[in-house]
């Protein structure tokens, strides 16, 4: 039997071109460099980093209402600012093309979990105005608890759609943004959030893994008597739709259903 590997496949046009193609033919085009490896590319982007990353900034067209002065400010660490003067929103980021993309029929979220698996329901689907729509009201609610930039904002959940629309919503405000996943215990979640004294904890009560439901309340719990600058809990309630946000509640903090947020 004859062994030799045979030619290549071309790409056709379903395959998408990957973005770091995109970005070398954008280099090629528009600063007339070529490099014939990943490799040069790579010692290219370590030994010229004011070229590297103007040439990011540039190639994704980051908008800035303030232009920046240079680069890099000074090649030291600690303390290397990068781009100083300009101001980059995320969630503007990932919002600016979103119409365009929403016309030529891409969703914002693709999503399903083993729960949905199970019972044979399609993969979720949430459009760009939907997610911008999401995001928008839980960036309102946040800003009338008195979220302002620098303040932090910490999340005890796991990879869906809220978490997605809870992080743009933090963005969108400048407020710092640090996530858990619910599998993590009381001391592993305390060592991270402590540290940053969030004024908001956004949170779900469990987790379905492996077919099993894992209740995280009395974990919350514990996470919340060693968070006391936590002034605002926001509930998910996923794994038991009869739990309640009041449960939570203690002097010096409310509790809010996040599915009144987006509702």
């Amino acid at each position: 039997m004859d062994t030799t590997p045979g030619p290549a496949l071309p790409p056709t046009s379903a395959q998408p071109v990957p973005t770091i193609a995109l970005y070398q033919q954008w280099l090629a085009r528009e600063r007339g460099l070529k490099f014939d490896s990943y490799e040069a590319l790579w010692q290219w982007s370590v030994t010229d980093l004011h070229a590297f990353w103007q040439s990011l900034w540039d190639h994704f067209e980051l908008q800035s209402p303030t232009p920046h002065e240079t680069v890099l400010e000074a090649a030291v660490m600690p303390g290397a600012r990068w781009f100083p003067g300009a101001q980059v929103n995320y969630a503007q980021q990932v919002f600016r093309h979103a119409d365009a993309a929403h016309a030529a029929g891409h969703p914002a979220l693709v999503f399903q979990n083993e729960r949905m698996q199970a019972a044979g329901t399609p993969p979720l689907q949430v459009s760009w105005p939907e997610l911008r729509r999401r995001v928008g009201a839980v960036a309102r609610r946040l800003r009338a608890m008195g979220v302002v930039p620098g303040d932090r904002v910490c999340a005890y959940l796991p990879n869906t759609p809220h978490t997605i629309v809870a992080f743009l919503a933090c963005a969108s405000l400048g407020a710092l943004w640090s996530v858990c996943s619910p599998d993590m215990g009381p001391v592993a979640v305390l060592d991270r959030f402590k540290q940053i004294a969030p004024k908001v904890l956004i949170a779900v009560d469990g987790q379905v893994w492996g077919g099993v439901v894992h209740d995280r309340r009395a974990v919350l719990r514990e996470v919340l008597a060693g968070l006391p600058s936590v002034e605002h809990l926001v509930f998910l309630a996923d794994v038991d739709g009869a739990a309640e946000p009041a449960e939570f509640a203690a002097p010096g903090r409310q509790a809010h259903a996040f599915a009144d947020w987006v509702a």
